[in-house]
């Protein structure tokens, strides 16, 4: 049974309270309100498991954040909420291990609490890099992006990180010291833009000299973004945020522009793209389910959505790592490169006896369906031709009585 995602709401006032819990779980978390530092304390000695906390500064007895330390001490991640604006109780809030702090009046507050919300519980699977070959600076921003629950890496140099980045492809952010031994970051930036586009990673150069031409030279060399140190907590908190969300944007646009909205699955437009990518012997398969116009009829076009989702499920099960993409309708294409210890024509055959064999419920009763499958292989050959051999193979599996490969 899946662990449920608890966020303490820790709040005095009941017309704050209620929204706030309300957000939370509108987030996929389990609100746990609490009015008081002694209920804080006797939700902490329960060991149950929480994920984060939205904490009031001031409670009725715990009037000067009294209520933080324990939250710090049970390592939960803490974003603050204060109804005091003043720079001295700001400098006391920031001189502790929060995650961030919301002023209650700002209009916007509730949104950015929501906002990084969503980042506590995304953050742990993203990788930030840090590079610098000062100790004291790397301990610093160490610490300042794990307030935030990142994964952080480390190199002392740029030789170190170009490394880095070969062996973990799925950094999302590097922050780049300029004055390193060796490459500089403004070059080591370029280096990495030869490797990966702002598609993929975000650079964010960082520089303690006061030259003015320091930002124009990051950003030529590919950088999105600048830090002058010394820089506060609360900068660095928003331009590291902004930039990891900024990639998140383009590879879902990236995904919506190549993906099926329905299945998640390649398009035809990515499927042509992929394909142009691969060498050598491949083979292709184009799989219709049959007499799913009764299956839209009988049940609904909802339920054929349905019996669609549970086929590319399959599919993926199948073929990981092949190229599986929804062509239009309820037909899917699959185009896999040779495999001698398990090809495609046992693959297909495989999945038609499983898709056979299931049940697929839904809302108006279960539904059973089968699938036809036309498969042809060659080496290199043009993909529109092999698409066209693959057809004709297809429609003799329907005309030979479907629920059938036709590889010949």
């Amino acid at each position: 049974m899946k662990t449920p995602k608890r966020v303490l709401v820790i709040e005095d006032s009941t017309m704050l309270i209620r929204p706030v819990c309300r957000m939370v779980e509108e987030l996929g978390f389990e609100a746990v309100p609490v009015m008081s530092l002694a209920e804080l304390e006797q939700q902490l000695a329960s060991e149950v498991h929480f994920s984060a906390a939205v904490a009031d500064y001031c409670l009725p007895d715990a009037p000067s954040g009294e209520a933080l330390p324990p939250l710090f001490r049970a390592g939960i991640p803490t974003i603050v909420l204060t109804a005091h604006n003043d720079q001295q109780t700001r400098d006391d809030i920031l001189s502790m291990p929060v995650v961030d702090y919301i002023p209650k009046d700002s209009p916007s507050a509730l949104d950015y609490l929501m906002r990084m919300l969503k980042r506590i519980d995304r953050n742990p699977q993203i990788k930030v890099l840090v590079v610098d070959d000062s100790h004291t600076t790397r301990s610093l921003l160490r610490d300042y992006l794990r307030r935030h629950l990142y994964q952080v890496l480390e190199a002392v140099d740029a030789e170190a990180a170009l490394q880095i980045l070969r062996e973990h492809s799925d950094v999302s952010l590097v922050l780049a010291d300029y004055g390193m031994p060796g490459m500089d970051g403004a070059q080591m930036t370029s280096a990495i833009r030869r490797l990966y586009t702002h598609t993929r990673l975000a650079i964010v150069g960082i520089s303690v000299q006061q030259d003015k031409t320091m930002t124009p030279r990051f950003l030529k060399a590919g950088a999105d973004d600048y830090l002058q140190k010394p820089f506060t907590f609360e900068e660095f908190t928003c331009r590291i945020t902004r930039n990891i969300e900024f990639v998140e944007n383009l590879m879902t646009l990236e995904h919506l522009a190549h993906a099926d909205p329905l299945t998640g699955l390649s398009n035809r437009r990515h499927l042509f793209e992929q394909v142009q990518k691969i060498r050598g012997a491949y083979g292709i398969a184009i799989i219709d389910i049959d007499h799913f116009k009764q299956i839209n009829d009988g049940f609904g076009h909802d339920v054929g959505d349905v019996v669609i989702q549970h086929l590319a499920d399959r599919l993926r099960e199948h073929f990981p790592r092949a190229i599986v993409a929804r062509f239009g309708g309820e037909e899917f294409v699959v185009l896999m490169k040779r495999d001698a210890a398990h090809p495609l024509a046992q693959r297909l055959e495989e999945l038609r006896q499983e898709v056979e064999r299931e049940e697929v419920d839904s809302h108006k009763g279960t539904v059973r369906y089968t699938i036809s499958i036309g498969m042809a292989a060659a080496t290199a050959p043009d993909i529109r031709e092999l698409l066209r051999l693959a057809d004709e193979r297809l429609y003799k599996a329907k005309q030979n009585g479907r629920n059938r490969v036709c590889a010949s």
